[in-house]
This record gives structure tokens, sequence and C-alpha cells, in this order.
């Protein structure tokens, strides 16, 4: 996952028209078996999320793993409407409807909708396992914990997820809205909550919105200084740990944030050993949130964040400095205060040595 998002943190900013208008370049101007290649490389990691999530939640909890595989690439098949494609208003695509009220999309980069298909599904197949008579068991188990969970997952965990995307779009939209900062407070608090639930992608339609009728973008500062947060977090715990493999990831999980892709430090690392370096990373992100809208940053676009973000300030002398200042600020406060406060103390026990 690191390494995928590492490709997809340099696509977004290597590909970016506002990069590429530096050398007089839009993306028509790249060879389109490039383009092909680059989002074979970042893209197949997060278009089949889902397929790793349940596969490896079924292992966890005792079930047959290629089943939770199987589920996974199902919610995610080609024939059902992309989620990014949906979520993207000028798109044209649009939710299947059952029944003329019960949307059914693709699962695309999503986590949650296929954590809790994998948990009942593993559920369901132990329960079938006990029941169904051995002699049938290898055909009939497999067969009926598919289809229930495929229908389940589709007609009504997928759709209660949905709509609690719509509840959070609604939420983020008015928190926006509040004065003195406080809606930059409340979003940069609770983003990387959402972040975790997978639902995240379905905020491209505020940006979108947000461009068209101003221009500006103000949310993307708010993510970007989230991004620094989170590397700043990072970075204090993979330097400072003893453990190996944290040692290992840290760094790279660091560089993936920096470049605006945060699920590397924030799976790999923050939340690995404990609530603590979370929180701490939360309230930075709150803080700095606040912070940017009370300064009226705002981008010119979205999709980018972290270091490439900087392209989308680029425009104003004023609207650049405050974004490199702040965002300097946001992470070595982040760095700071998680190594003097919140390093896990898991992460500070060595390995033991290998036996000879």
């Amino acid at each position: 996952m690191t390494c995928a998002k590492l490709f997809l943190g340099l696509k977004g900013a290597l590909l970016n028209n506002n990069f590429l208008a530096l050398f007089n370049m839009t993306n028509q101007d790249i060879p389109q078996t490039f383009q092909v290649l680059v989002d074979v490389l970042s893209g197949t990691t997060f278009a089949f999320l889902p397929a790793i999530v349940c596969w490896s939640t079924f292992r966890v909890f005792g079930g047959s793993p290629v089943l939770g595989l199987i589920l996974g690439l199902m919610l995610v098949n080609g024939s059902l409407p992309n989620a990014y494609s949906v979520a993207g208003p000028s798109s044209g695509v649009v939710p299947l409807m059952l029944f003329g009220f019960i949307p059914i999309v693709g699962y695309q980069g999503s986590i949650l909708p296929a954590f809790v298909a994998g948990v009942l599904g593993c559920k369901l197949e132990k329960k079938l396992r006990k029941t169904v008579p051995a002699v049938f068991d290898f055909m009939i188990t497999p067969f009926l914990v598919l289809l229930i969970m495929l229908v389940l997952s589709l007609l009504v965990i997928g759709p209660l997820l949905h709509a609690l995307e719509n509840v959070l779009l609604v939420i983020v939209e008015a928190a926006l809205g509040l004065p003195m900062g406080l809606g930059g407070l409340v979003v940069g608090f609770f983003w990387s909550i959402i972040t975790l639930t997978g639902v995240h992608h379905i905020f491209n339609m505020l940006e979108i919105s947000l461009l068209a009728s101003t221009g500006f973008n103000p949310f993307n500062a708010i993510l970007c200084m989230c991004g620094f947060s989170s590397a700043g977090v990072c970075l204090a715990i993979s330097l400072k740990a003893k453990k190996k493999e944290i040692r290992a990831i840290g760094p790279s999980a660091t560089a993936s944030a920096l470049l605006g892709i945060g699920e590397p430090a924030l799976f790999g690392v923050i939340l690995r050993y404990g609530l603590k370096p979370f929180l701490l990373s939360c309230s930075i992100n709150g803080i700095a949130g606040m912070t940017a809208m009370l300064l009226g940053m705002k981008g010119t676009g979205n999709g980018i964040t972290t270091i490439p973000g900087m392209l989308l300030y680029i425009y104003s002398p004023s609207q650049i400095l405050m974004y490199v200042i702040l965002a300097a600020v946001v992470f070595a406060l982040a760095f700071t205060l998680t190594w003097l406060f919140a390093v896990p103390p898991e992460v500070m026990e060595a390995d033991a040595p290998k036996g000879g």
C-alpha cells in the first residue's frame, strides 16, 4: 500500500495541470501509453482495495481467505458504477437504482463496506460449516456465503453507508459556514476519522461545487494541513522507535504523506499501537484547519495536497507564503509533540535477538 501511495502521490504531483503549466504543457501532451502505465502502477491497489480488506478480514477472523477475496472483487466488479465516477458530478455516472430508491455502486477505494461484509461473511461461513452436511459443504457453503453477502453488501450495507456519506457531506458543508474558523476546526479534527471509514471520496463533490461557485477551494487547505500533521506524527514515531519494522516503513510512509497520500502513515504507523498518536494528530489537524480558514487560505483546484498541493496556491504570493509557513509549523508541531508525549511504548521495545 505504501508503494502504491507513493506512485499515486508522484502521479498527482507530476501529471497535475498546474505543474505541467510551468512547462507550457497539459495532460494532452503526455503520451496515452505512459498515462495508462502510471494509472496501473498507482491505481490497482486502491481500485481493488475492498478485495484486500475482505481477504484480510476473512483471514483474521478465521474464515476462508479465498472467499473474502472473491467477495471483495465482486464489490468492485466493472459491471457496477465506479464509486469515484459517481462521486464526480461532471462524470455523468449515476448509481443503479433498485426499486427506485436503493442506490447500487461499486466500492472502489472503500474500507468500511468491505470490512463489515468481511466480518459478517466470516461469521456466516462458520455457521454454515457447522450446519451443512460435510458431503455438501465444499459446494453449498461457498455458494451461500457469496450469494447472501453480495446481496446484503449491495442492498443493505452499501446503501446504509452511502446514506452516511450524504449525511457527512451535509454536515461538512454546514461546518464550513461556521464563523471564526470553527468549520476548519471541526473538519480538521474529524478528517482522519472520516478517512478511516473509506467514505472520504464523496467530498470530491463538495470541492468541485466550491470551485464551480467561487473559483476557489478552502476545503483543500484544511486537507493539506492534515497531511503535514500526519507526516510529522509518523516521522517522529519512526525515528524514535526501536522496532525495526516501524523504522523501516515509517520514512516511506512519511514520504507518502508528504506527497498527499496519508493512509500508509495512518494505518501502518499512527494507529498501529494505540490511539494517543492518532488523537494528537486529530487535535493538530483541527487547530491547523482553523488557522487555515482564519487566514483565508484557498486553493484553485482539488485532488492534490501537502507538497504537491502547493501548486494550487502559487496564484498569489501571500497565499503561497502562508501555505509554506503554516505547513512548516504544523509539521514541526506534530513532530515535536509526538516525540515528547505520544510515541507508543510498544515501538520502543527493541526486537528480540534471533537465536543462533
